[in-house]
């Protein structure tokens, strides 16, 4: 589980279910990806904001496709897709909040 602390949480909300399709539960304040029980299944909840910013990685089927959607979410691109020699094909982000994500081809 991740905790990100927001200065708007119905963009918050907005941005990562249309870029991730990610499901908010409101009950909680996170959200859910993957399914329960399973070892893809996790949490990121919404605090408010307190100056934090959190860092962390996304395993995605299309990176090309989900860092566009990012982008056009309101996204700032921090590095575009890209081929490394350690890792899978990569890029990164910064949320609307400034959260840095970094996006993995799965």
């Amino acid at each position: 589980m991740w905790n990100i602390g927001v200065r708007d949480r119905n963009a918050t909300i907005q941005f990562y279910e249309s870029v991730f399709g990610a499901r908010y539960n409101e009950g909680y304040g996170h959200f859910e990806f993957g399914t329960w029980p399973s070892d893809q299944f996790f949490l990121l909840t919404l605090k408010d904001w307190e100056g934090d910013k959190a860092h962390f990685g996304l395993l995605v089927d299309d990176l090309d496709a989900v860092h566009k959607r990012a982008l056009d979410a309101g996204a700032t691109e921090y590095g575009p897709p890209q081929d490394f020699d350690t890792q899978p094909r990569t890029s990164f982000i910064d949320d609307p909040d400034g959260h840095r994500v970094h996006l993995y081809q799965g």
